[in-house]
């Protein structure tokens, strides 16, 4: 649908846009880890493990001849998604480049180079405020002004490290119970096991499977072992009863994924674990742990059990916007 490379000029013809390709992934980093919105996710090195699922439309940006910005993308079917493999995607820019008219117009343009492309539809869901390393939502006011925009929302539940929000004393008696149970928290590798536990749960539970395999959880982990971490709840015989895949970024720990076995669920294990990794990340001075979506049909429908689960570590409500925009 979209060619190879596709370059299109704002009328003063000093910002321009240029398709992505693997022989820019330095060039795209450099934006990535600098970029007031950035996260490990969009280094290529990431977003590239599953590059045979989705059709890549990444977009560089440039002013005048240097680089300022990018746009992780992808197509499926008629639209043009950032991004559909991704828990986020949207406009990345240089700090000093993250201005309000700048987004608007690097929007204005990559929406008319996509329309004169065939494309009917964009789908962007911003990276949410708790991973800002500083203010960066004008990009929700600048996709919310578009007059063809659709904004839906999404809850998720995150504890800020900085306040002092009490567990609710349900959780602090399932500590108790797992800890008279015999179990323990470690920082771990052993993702197979883990893997075992959450595959079980998610197909007893919903009948589906993680997004990710064991195989690419331990690809990326070895990739990002400063951001990907397990941390796993054992019984007194050392067996893995439950655990967390922790996403770590500058500002926020985030629980990709939670399980636990049925013996880990009725004695704890999930208290015992989120107390005590919570406290680790707030003595090391991270901000934000944020527990995930509790969501579901684009935010209509509210889980209120696994809200009130993560709400009883001291977690209150962030909202994640989506835009469907029409083309």
């Amino acid at each position: 649908m979209i060619g190879a490379k596709v370059i299109q000029s704002s009328g003063n013809n000093r910002v321009h846009i240029v398709r992505y390709d693997g022989s820019s992934a330095e060039a795209w980093r450099s934006i990535v880890v600098v970029a007031d919105n950035g996260h490990f996710m969009f280094d290529r090195a990431y977003m590239d493990y599953h590059e045979d699922r989705f059709d890549d439309c990444s977009f560089l940006v440039y002013r005048d001849q240097h680089l300022i910005g990018v746009v992780p993308g992808n197509i499926r079917g008629e639209a043009w998604c950032s991004h559909g493999g991704l828990t986020f995607g949207g406009l990345l820019l240089l700090p000093k480049f993250n201005r309000i008219s700048v987004v608007k117009e690097v929007y204005d343009m990559l929406f008319s180079t996509l329309l004169g492309q065939g494309v009917k539809a964009a789908l962007v869901k911003p990276v949410p405020w708790i991973y800002h390393r500083v203010p960066a939502e004008g990009e929700i006011y600048a996709l919310n002004a578009i007059a063809d925009a659709r904004c839906l929302t999404e809850v998720t539940t995150t504890v800020d490290l900085k306040a002092d929000a009490k567990p609710s004393s349900l959780r602090l008696r399932g500590r108790k119970r797992a800890l008279k149970a015999g179990f323990s928290v470690v920082q771990s590798n052993d993702f197979s096991s883990f893997w075992k536990i959450l595959s079980a749960r998610l197909q007893e539970k919903y009948e589906r499977m993680p997004v990710h395999s064991c195989e690419e959880i331990i690809l990326l982990a070895a990739r990002f072992p400063k951001q990907i971490k397990l941390f796993l709840v054992n019984d007194d015989q050392g067996i893995p009863q439950g655990g967390t895949v922790i996403f770590e970024t500058e500002t926020v720990a985030h629980a990709q994924y939670i399980s636990a076995t049925p013996d880990g669920m009725n004695n704890g294990a999930l208290d015992l674990l989120f107390l005590e990794v919570i406290e680790q990340y707030r003595s090391i001075g991270k901000r934000y742990f944020d527990f995930g979506i509790s969501t579901e049909n684009d935010g209509k429908y509210l889980n209120e059990q696994l809200a009130s689960f993560k709400e009883g570590f001291g977690g209150r409500s962030v909202v994640h916007h989506k835009f469907e925009i029409g083309l």
